[in-house]
Order: C-alpha cells, then sequence, then structure tokens
C-alpha cells in the first residue's frame, strides 16, 4: 500500500508543478538554504532507497544571490554542478526553477534539457519528481540550514 501512496503522491506533485504558471516570481526573499537528499523514489516500480543505503549522498545549496551548487558525493570523488534558481509561487505550490550552467550527469530530467524543477513540499522538505514522467526516480531532500 505504501508504495502505490508513494507512485500516486509522486504523480500528484509532478502534476502541480507542470501545471504552475510563472506569474508567481519571487526574487526578493532568498535566504542560504542546503538541502540534503534523505530518499530516491524509484519510479512505478514504488520501491524508496533510504539515505543509508545509497552509495553516495546529494546536497543541493541554494545561495542568496540566486545561484545553487548541487554536489553528489561517493566514497572516492565528487560531482558538483551549477547555476541560477528562482523561487517560483502559485495558487497551488512552490517550486525552485533551476537552470544549470551546463548540461552534465547531475541534471534530474527525461531530456538534455539544462532546467529542473524541485517542489517545495514545506519548510523543511522538497522533492525532485522531474524524472518520474519517464519512468525514472524522484528525488526527496530535507533541509539541513
Amino acid at each position: 500500500m505504501l508504495k502505490i501512496q508513494s507512485i500516486l503522491f509522486s504523480f500528484i506533485v509532478v502534476g502541480f508543478v507542470s501545471s504552475c504558471s510563472r506569474t508567481g516570481e519571487v526574487n526578493s526573499d532568498r535566504s542560504t538554504k542546503l538541502f540534503e537528499l534523505q530518499f530516491i523514489n524509484t519510479g512505478l516500480s514504488g520501491d524508496i532507497i533510504k539515505k543509508e543505503d545509497l552509495e553516495f549522498n546529494e546536497f543541493i545549496e541554494f545561495l542568496s544571490n540566486g545561484t545553487f551548487i548541487k554536489k553528489r558525493v561517493h566514497p572516492d570523488s565528487t560531482s558538483i554542478a551549477k547555476g541560477s534558481y528562482t523561487l517560483m509561487l502559485s495558487e497551488d505550490t512552490h517550486y525552485y526553477d533551476l537552470e544549470y550552467e551546463e548540461v552534465g550527469p547531475l541534471i534530474q530530467n527525461c531530456g538534455s534539457s539544462v532546467k529542473e524543477h524541485i517542489t517545495i513540499l514545506n519548510d523543511n522538505e522538497i522533492f525532485n519528481g522531474s524524472y518520474l514522467p519517464c519512468d525514472g526516480p524522484g528525488f526527496g531532500y530535507e533541509l539541513v540550514y
């Protein structure tokens, strides 16, 4: 039952993100925030892989100047991607609209775009479900600071 609920929740999140309008763009209310990956939802199978069971850890830091840094830390290496973000607000949802400086393996979406949308679930959690429409994983993060 938990798997079905996870799948349904993931599709709802993706649906909200894709239906949002950009009219609620906010640029003045930024503060530095660091989020740490807590789980990966594997897609249609509904399996959840917790942070302690992954072979890497991942962080996204949203800086107050409108840029972000994503780091994926493996035991023997670290991958880094950077770009700019806009905090988007609409009546139904809040999300970060990310644009990377260049195409790379840390971008989580279904194509070769340098853009990502990360839904703000609440004050402490964000979710990147950009891969879900193509049966890819969803990434859940929790606020560190």
